[in-house]
């Protein structure tokens, strides 16, 4: 029974973010028709590509956990057959498969567009660089938002993650990180694989950090 309850909870928070999803998705296609159609239509792309990606972790993260609290609908999904652990859980889960999917989804589409004859080939490391500190912010977020339970701190952490993207933005453009990857092959410089390397254990620990609070945590409500 837990188990279903589990899973039960899990496709309803699916449900009730599909909107962000697919809005995300369909704003970030649009962002890429716009990157086709000059300069200006890259900048502009560009920007509404990265704005629709971070923000759609911004509203998933919070609907998914501060909405609840705010509503207490939390309440009635606890008075099931489920323990506070498998609740939370359950809850962490549909956050990832929520920002997940449509970053797949996106992140394959990015990378396949340097595949097409006459682009560089190198910026599909470009977008893996992005999308893999997109998702890194995103799971440290997911983490503190379960640790945190105040709006203004939640502001604040919203605060710190668009201040960080914004920063690895712009040393991602510096002229040393950005220039290897315009080219017709996959250059791994040290800049990149330290990159990935450090997003890769930064979701590791959060994920970590966010499982040993959750099992640890006594007051569900």
């Amino acid at each position: 029974m837990s188990s279903s309850v589990f899973w039960a909870l899990v496709r309803k928070d699916l449900y009730l973010q599909r909107g962000i999803m697919i809005v995300t998705v369909l704003t970030c296609l649009l962002a890429v028709v716009l990157t086709s159609l000059g300069k200006v239509g890259l900048a502009v792309g560009g920007v509404l590509f990265l704005t629709a990606d971070i923000a759609s972790g911004i509203f998933i993260a919070m609907y998914s956990l501060m909405a609840e609290r705010k509503g207490l609908s939390h309440l009635f999904a606890l008075s099931l057959p489920i323990s506070g652990f498998r609740y939370d859980l359950s809850k962490l889960v549909s956050g990832y498969l929520a920002y997940g999917i449509p970053w797949l989804v996106l992140t394959s589409i990015a990378a396949s567009l340097f595949l097409l004859p006459g682009q560089d080939r190198g910026m599909i490391v470009y977008v893996l660089l992005l999308q893999m500190f997109a998702l890194a912010l995103f799971s440290v977020m997911l983490a503190v938002l379960f640790a945190v339970k105040s709006e203004l701190m939640s502001a604040a952490v919203i605060v710190v993650v668009n201040i960080c993207f914004s920063l690895f933005v712009v040393d991602l453009n510096l002229p040393q990180n950005a220039q290897p990857m315009h080219g017709p092959t996959l250059v791994w410089t040290r800049f990149a694989v330290t990159g990935l390397c450090v997003d890769a254990a930064v979701m590791a620990l959060t994920l970590i950090f966010a499982l040993a609070l959750l099992s640890r945590r006594r007051d569900h409500f």
